[in-house]
């Protein structure tokens, strides 16, 4: 298996893992600056970064080369192929949707969704043969929260895609914005295709209580709920899932689960993920007995707590990994301030966590805050 993992530092770095014992058999690095959220587009070939950097922020792409060991490649597994700097401030999570801006029905071509925090925006980037072009559209949102030292003004935390919508965490303004995306011009190319240009058009607002900070959203299988991991509140929020091409109908607020230890004034809620199964609910917890909430999804939607799995300090983000050897199901966890990255092997019956697996990084690497899985199979 092959992980890329981002960073906060100077360096992305693509672990060549064993199959079965996540023994780390290979190791590939590139400059690359604070890239705490990353997406490849579906053939893999082209792997999409933000650059999480202030005033200096921007986003990134790479044609990732497939491992070959006769193969000698001089710039290595990974080769940038774009750079755009000075973007709106701060872009910490990213979404590639392919088909779009295909000129002559080009296949690598696509848009690239950027949430960016600090500019309290939504980016759309045009990607042509997986060069990222400068933005067409920055969608900006205006609003604040009680809490005066975050929530000042509007800031974009999260991107999900649901069908034609897209639905934009808003931590600074509490509030799940929701959008259409639309083809706002379809027109014939030179091979008979279309060309389709992505916009993005408000529609409404789903309210969250006042100084929740919404940070993650996750939709269950079903599409009948979606679930939302609050910063400030440390609160799990259960809606349900409204159909947004009705003019009245409207999410509504079931549950609020609050998954916090009042005796950690600092804590705050990381990321949010459901099991494959969608049995279970994980919340991660940060800045303060470090882990993960484990919550049982209830035949209604509804959550009930059941678990907790101490981790490294400060895990930003985690995802399940794809189905495949080793046999089970394993969590990989990126803890930011112990600089490892963690394996964890769940027991679907119950929900609970195992330790499998911890690979240190250090200071050269950087602080390692998020992945994607380049390749699921042996490495040859």
């Amino acid at each position: 298996m092959e992980l890329i993992v981002g960073t906060y530092g100077q360096r992305l770095r693509l672990l060549e893992l064993g199959i079965a014992t996540f023994e780390v058999l290979g190791n590939s690095v590139f400059e690359a600056e604070n890239t705490s959220s990353l997406a490849l587009s579906p053939d893999r070939r082209f792997l999409f970064a933000v650059s999480e950097s202030g005033e200096n922020s921007g986003v990134y792409s790479f044609l990732v080369h497939p491992y070959d060991r006769l193969k000698v490649l001089p710039k290595g597994r990974i080769e940038k192929l774009s750079e755009i700097r000075r973007t709106s401030p701060d872009p910490c999570h990213l979404l590639y949707l392919p088909g779009y801006y295909n000129q002559c029905g080009d296949p690598d071509n696509g848009a690239l969704l950027t949430a960016d925090y600090s500019g309290g925006s939504i980016s759309v980037f045009p990607v042509q043969a997986g060069r990222i072009l400068p933005p067409v559209q920055v969608v900006r949102f205006e609003g604040h929260g009680p809490v005066a030292e975050r929530q000042q003004s509007a800031h974009i935390h999260h991107l999900v895609q649901h069908g034609n919508f897209l639905l934009a965490v808003d931590l600074g303004a509490d509030c799940i914005h929701v959008l259409r995306m639309f083809d706002s011009t379809v027109r014939p190319l030179c091979d008979n295709r279309l060309n389709r240009e992505l916009r993005l058009e408000q529609l409404f607002d789903i309210p969250t209580p006042a100084g929740s900070g919404p940070r993650h959203l996750v939709i269950d299988r079903s599409g009948s709920h979606f679930y939302v991991l609050t910063e400030l509140s440390n609160e799990v929020l259960v809606y349900s899932m409204p159909d947004f091409t009705a003019m009245d109908d409207r999410p509504s607020l079931l549950q609020r689960l609050p998954v916090g230890d009042p005796a950690f004034a600092e804590q705050a809620g990381g990321d949010l993920q459901l099991s494959p199964d969608g049995r279970h609910l994980y919340a991660s917890l940060r800045n303060g007995d470090d882990g993960l909430v484990i919550a049982r999804v209830q035949p209604d939607g509804l959550l009930e707590r059941i678990g907790y799995q101490h981790t490294g300090a400060h895990v930003r983000d985690f995802f399940f990994l794809p189905p495949g050897l080793p046999t089970g199901e394993y969590m990989v966890v990126f803890c930011k301030n112990d600089e490892v990255v963690q394996f964890y092997k769940r027991n679907a019956a119950d929900g609970s966590l195992a330790l499998f697996k911890e690979i240190p990084f250090n200071a050269f690497y950087g602080e390692p805050v998020h992945g994607v899985v380049y390749s699921e199979g042996r490495l040859s």
